[in-house]
């Protein structure tokens, strides 16, 4: 990454970055002194540096009995910088406070309000619900911000947040209800129907699964059928579908894939392939209408698949839609009588979302968000499964509907071909949002592409892997772990800003993104 670096003789004129009569240990060691009624903060700790991680002061604590918080800050070398990592899944850990302390930056987190990242019981709370779903993030931002300039003796000069996931929904939850927390906000495969959608797919998900099931060697199948129909629709045969909007249903042509001579290894059965057109086409009603969206063909091969659909998955009893239809069940455990086995998802979709409507995005109007002064990125995958980048496309007409012309002077939507949730697949989808964001706010320098590269083929939990604890400066550990692979493909595209997609200009080298033009049919 790069940042600006304020020169040094500025450096020694700013309060907290100097060693005065105090020392940072002094400093760290005292910030218990900020501890009140609600607020619960433990003396902090000077940490010694270890590899490329500073010497910092790491204090942590309890806000409201409940949400445990922590903070990390330089002790030396801070550039008034502060970033917030909005942790996914259902949280219940705390996330990356360290990755970004070399690069001058303060960091934060919050298990918001509950223990055990994989156990929805906490919906059965609603105190917990209601963290989860909005007060934590928000009240662990306060209290970070005032810890960072008890410490420093200055305040934080430009505010950050990054989340993927449900941190991603969290991301939008604070431009939106919070829209004075931030300066820039990277909301990267922010789950904006999280609370029905998501639930109701999955569940859709299993149901499917369970009546004719998809294997590992189903989905081999449908990534070289989706890369027959649709490789070209960009102008270059690069195995990723570059404009997954033009690749349809109808051009699957599905129902060529049917064995004919009973259950073989180069087939599908008329049951698979009804799974199969599920999953890419989501919930419909009885006229057909979709009701809920669902998978872009492209990137079937990128682990997503596996995650949420085939299976196994090493950390999980089942697939990662069998522990959403758990998150169901617990979310919907006040309805006399309920049973998932007669939950209908489209009869039933209004009275989830009524019930979830704490946890669900806001109506996104961000002209707060926009008044404040802040800028928004949002990223996805195309091929993302429980953040489905149609969701997200609905999402971002009803933003362009409520908030009308000038949107893209604050938020700005990039969509990576090939990429699946969060991380991972086959296409380029490794890229620096944090600089992104940090040129946006503090150079107005607004990105009107994004460079992107292939890191190599990692799935999603074999990117989480390689990446570490360094979660919020993913992209640079995913670059770096993919240089020990032996059979990685160099390539580059760029990510350009919805609803343009990069298409080949028609001569030089595909695996350049410099070859590559943002164009919107």
């Amino acid at each position: 990454m790069r940042f600006l670096v304020l020169p040094a003789s500025i450096c020694l004129a700013l309060p907290g970055l100097t060693l005065g009569a105090d020392s940072p240990a002094d400093r760290c060691a005292g910030l218990y002194s900020l501890s009140d009624a609600d607020h619960a903060v433990e003396s902090g700790v000077l940490v010694s540096t270890t590899g490329d991680t500073p010497a910092h002061c790491r204090v942590r604590g309890t806000i409201d009995g409940t949400i445990r918080f922590e903070v990390r800050m330089p002790a030396e070398g801070w550039t008034g910088r502060f970033m917030f990592h909005a942790p996914g899944g259902l949280a219940g850990v705390i996330g990356d406070t360290s990755s970004l302390l070399d690069d001058g930056f303060a960091m934060a987190t919050t298990d918001t309000g509950h223990d055990s990242e994989n156990d929805p019981s906490f919906y059965r709370d609603d105190h917990a619900k209601l963290n989860f779903a909005f007060r934590a993030n928000h009240l662990s931002t306060v209290l970070s911000k005032r810890i960072i300039q008890e410490f420093y003796g200055r305040p934080v000069q430009h505010a950050y947040l990054w989340g993927c996931s449900n941190g991603g929904r969290a991301a939008l939850v604070e431009a939106l209800r919070y829209p004075d927390d931030y300066d820039g906000i990277i909301a990267g495969a922010p789950a904006v129907d999280y609370g029905h959608g998501l639930l109701a797919w999955a569940l859709e998900v299993t149901r499917h699964q369970g009546r004719n099931p998809l294997t590992p060697e189903s989905v081999v199948l449908l990534e070289a059928n989706t890369r027959r129909a649709c490789d070209l629709l960009d102008g270059v045969a690069d195995g990723l579908v570059g404009d997954p909007r033009k690749c349809t249903v109808e051009l699957l042509e599905l129902d060529a894939l049917e064995c004919r001579n009973g259950p073989a290894a180069d087939c599908l059965t008329a049951g698979q392939i009804d799974t199969a057109r599920y999953v890419y086409t989501g919930i419909t009603d009885e006229s057909g209408a979709v009701v809920v969206p669902g998978v872009y063909p492209g990137g079937e091969l990128g682990g997503d698949f596996e995650l949420w659909v085939t299976g196994p998955v090493p950390f999980l009893e089942g697939t990662a839609s069998d522990t959403t239809v758990e998150v169901l069940e617990a979310v919907m455990h006040r309805k006399p009588g309920f049973s998932i086995e007669t939950f209908d998802p489209v009869r039933d979709l209004d009275e989830l979302k009524d019930t979830m409507v704490s946890v669900d995005i806001p109506a996104p109007d961000f002209s707060r968000f926009q008044e404040s002064g802040g800028k928004l990125i949002i990223y996805n995958g195309w091929h993302d499964q429980p953040c489905r980048a149609r969701a997200l496309e609905g999402f971002l007409a009803e933003a362009e509907k409520l908030n009308g012309e000038g949107l893209d002077d604050y938020l700005r939507a990039f969509l990576a071909p090939g990429m699946v949730h969060c991380i991972g697949g086959p296409g380029a989808w490794a890229a620096d949002y944090v600089q992104a964001i940090v040129d946006w706010v503090e150079n107005d320098t607004a990105p009107d592409r994004i460079i992107a590269e292939h890191p190599g083929n990692f799935t999603f939990m074999e990117g989480q892997v390689a990446i570490g604890g360094r979660t919020v400066s993913w992209s640079e550990a995913i670059l770096e772990a993919g240089e020990a692979l032996e059979d990685r493909k160099r390539f580059s595209r760029p990510l350009c800003p919805y609803p343009q997609y990069a298409r080949y200009r028609g001569s030089g080298d595909t695996n350049d993104a410099e070859n590559y033009a943002c164009v919107e049919d």
